[in-house]
């Protein structure tokens, strides 16, 4: 919720309770504001005598202006309060605010982000309330299980900080319009094809982190032991996987940062899974090499050992 429309909330919710007829705009803001939030008021009540949800009088000076509620004024602020209440929306208003606010900060190259941080953003706003830190922490729980964002504990108590980072399928979903429940409803509505690899790969164009294509390969051994070997041999392939300098290094950066987790006494599966997958993506998609593709699908055989498979 932006500035202007918290205005019109908060001023229609004022207005909703107020026990007598005309208020003031004075009176509902205490004081008489600068010049800069008089003209922005004005805005905002000659908008909402437009549409009919308050009847507006204005005389001389700002402290002229005052108002009444409309009938229409009441059903808009009765039907906010129940889209605000409403479990549902609520949890959906999470999951959207929390995605599209991780996109913003990837942006803004903070690729890990504390998500307790948005509370004190407009994206945990919603109906002219505030959403509780909570709902974010299951929202993220929810993101987190669809492959939309990866998250990791910064302390081991239940109950602290929790840090998060949009996956390459969250951007598509927030590039998309931001809507979490219509991007999984189309994105799981997709048939899937099976790859298999059982030795070196060459010539074929591979998905990866795709609905469509499902790739395996045959390995042996411990997951998380040869899934630190993959990202070393990965490192030491950057020269010959035909990537620019800045390709190379964001799969440099994010194999310390796999391989740093995997080195923990108890990895996060979902953090490797999701910066796995944009490396690999990356290798992929840009590198257009074999060894590639063999790294590829290697890497995909290995997360799904490790229990969390890439579909």
């Amino acid at each position: 919720m932006n500035d202007s429309q918290a205005r019109r909330a908060q001023l229609l919710d004022w207005l909703y309770e107020y026990p007598g007829d005309v208020a003031s705009i004075v009176e509902f803001l205490g004081k008489e504001p600068d010049d800069m939030s008089q003209n922005l008021w004005r805005g905002t009540v000659r908008a909402l005598d437009k549409e009919g949800f308050i009847r507006l009088a204005e005389t001389m000076g700002f402290e002229g202006i005052s108002m009444f509620i409309t009938d229409e004024g009441r059903a808009e602020v009765e039907a906010r309060r129940n889209r605000r209440d409403d479990p549902a929306l609520r949890r959906a208003a999470a999951a959207t605010g929390l995605l599209c606010w991780l996109y913003e900060q990837d942006s803004h190259g903070e690729p890990w982000s504390q998500i307790d941080r948005i509370l004190y953003t407009d994206f945990a706003s919603y109906e002219g309330g505030r959403l509780p830190e909570q709902l974010f922490r299951r929202a993220a729980d929810h993101l987190r299980s669809e492959g939309l964002i990866a998250t990791r504990a910064d302390a081991a108590e239940i109950g602290g900080p929790v840090t998060a980072q949009i996956t390459r399928r969250g951007q598509e979903c927030v590039e998309e319009g931001g809507d979490v429940a219509s991007f999984l409803n189309r994105t799981k509505g997709q048939a899937t094809h099976i790859t298999n690899f059982h030795g070196p790969v060459s010539g074929s164009n591979v998905a990866w982190a795709s609905e469509h294509v499902t790739q395996t390969a045959t390995t042996s051994g411990i997951a998380r032991d040869e899934l630190i070997a993959l990202i070393r041999a990965t490192t030491e392939a950057l020269p010959v996987l035909g990537l620019s300098d800045e390709q190379a290094a964001f799969v440099q950066r994010n194999a310390e940062i796999i391989e740093g987790e995997l080195e923990q006494s108890q990895p996060d599966k979902h953090v490797v899974k999701a910066i796995l997958t944009r490396t690999m993506d990356t290798i992929v998609g840009a590198g257009n090499s074999a060894l590639g593709l063999v790294l590829a699908g290697y890497a995909k055989e290995l997360m799904q050992k490790a229990g969390v498979p890439i579909e």
